[in-house]
């Protein structure tokens, strides 16, 4: 696909690989046929786009079915502290449920040198963050049990089936006519299911230990071993009356997986992966609403109307606050005046639909369907380090329209030395 007269001067032309900041243009022709190319371009350009400009996914991406050529996408701050973030979000248990929609990571692809990028950190973080919070969820429980394969010399008794070919060579030819060899199943904490939860953990508390405290999780494993084969995590057949444990234990195959991965690989490298940042801050916003709303206002998140033809990111409804708001994930916002004009569009939609009107009766200004005009909020990443928190008191006019606010909330970033 290589065209000579598509190639220029730039780092993606010499090298075979270029990074670049989310939601950046890309001004090399050559680069841009690849990315169209790619099974990656809904990610890196946006699900609907052919344009030249990087959607708000970061990680990183091979883009030839050779594994040759290679984009990596950092987040638009730098310093973003990833820790805070995750942290945030899964406080809150209606928030982990499907938390594993953010991020993807591709075990089945050769590894892509990140050059000492932060994104190689954040992949660890991530992961252990996301499977210690819905660890400490499942614990609250204790420790599932399942059947395990059991082989024992018992004495005078038979349990399960006897194994006649060990039965014969350690009982019969050695003349021991009071003990039987049998195999049986027992219900048992030491299944293969609890051991990959363990080998999970003791990786996720060499990663972020220092900085979180999983060793609580571990007195739960105190009769768990610790074998455990790289290929039986192949075999795992999960029990379906523990349907919770299916996504924690893929958690926790995963992190396993990538720390073989990286250890496999040499010091800068790591698999392929995607974060979609978009939607990060979406259910980042969703964690600070329930932190100051809780007892203010009720939050309908992802609420669907008319058949799922529009979902809402969120309907604040109560007695003192009521919106119809949006996350967007736009700097656009920080502008005085400025705003996008799909994202007016789309809030003027929702707030048209009667479904969704009815939910702000409780609005002092609410009078009836036909004459009430819902108040839309958008809710964008400000670069006002004071707006680290959620206050409707602080809501900005957009000016050119009715009733339409915005507020600004600030990502959480590493202090700079």
């Amino acid at each position: 696909m290589d065209n000579l007269n598509n190639q220029c001067e730039c780092k993606f032309c010499k090298n075979n690989s270029a990074s670049f900041n989310e939601h950046k243009d890309i001004k090399c022709d050559l680069l841009i046929e690849y990315i169209n190319n790619s099974k990656y371009r809904e990610y890196i350009f946006g699900e609907n786009s052919y344009g030249k400009t990087l959607s708000y996914y970061i990680g990183a991406f091979w883009l030839d079915n050779e594994y040759t050529k290679n984009i990596i996408i950092n987040p638009k701050i730098y310093n973003i502290d990833f820790m805070k973030m995750f942290s945030k979000c899964l406080s809150y248990s209606s928030i982990i449920k499907d938390f594993d929609k953010i991020y993807s990571i591709n075990f089945e692809e050769p590894p892509i040198d990140y050059k000492g990028n932060i994104l190689k950190k954040g992949l660890d973080v991530l992961t252990s963050i996301h499977f210690l919070r819905m660890l400490e969820l499942e614990l609250h429980n204790g420790l599932k049990r399942n059947f395990i394969r059991k082989e024992e010399n018992l004495n005078s008794k038979i349990k399960g089936k006897i194994n006649f070919s060990n039965h014969i060579k350690k009982n019969i030819m050695a003349a021991r006519n009071d003990r039987v060899y049998c195999s049986y199943f027992d219900y048992d904490i030491n299944c293969l299911e609890n051991r990959i939860l363990k080998k999970a953990l003791k990786i996720c508390y060499s990663n972020i230990g220092s900085i979180y405290n999983s060793f609580s999780c571990m007195s739960f494993f105190s009769e768990v071993s610790d074998e455990l084969h790289f290929y039986e995590l192949h075999n795992i057949k999960l029990n379906p009356l523990y349907k919770k444990y299916k996504l924690l234990i893929k958690l926790a195959i995963n992190i396993i997986k990538l720390k073989r991965y990286k250890d496999s690989c040499n010091e800068n490298e790591a698999p392929p992966f995607y974060i979609d940042m978009s939607l990060l801050f979406e259910k980042y916003v969703y964690a600070l609403l329930i932190d100051s709303l809780k007892d203010k206002s009720e939050i309908l998140y992802q609420k669907s109307v008319l058949n799922n033809k529009f979902i809402l990111d969120f309907i604040i409804k109560g007695s003192e606050y009521n919106y119809i708001a949006d996350t967007k994930y736009k700097e656009i916002y920080n502008n005085d005046n400025g705003y996008e004009k799909d994202d007016i569009k789309q809030l003027s939609a929702y707030s048209r639909i009667r479904k969704v009107v009815e939910h702000l009766k409780n609005d002092k200004e609410y009078y009836n369907d036909d004459n009430y005009v819902a108040k839309c909020l958008i809710i964008y990443p400000s670069n006002n380090i004071d707006d680290i928190k959620i206050n409707l008191e602080n809501i900005k006019n957009i000016d050119d329209f009715v009733k339409f606010y915005k507020l600004g909330i600030y990502i959480p970033r590493f202090i700079s030395n």
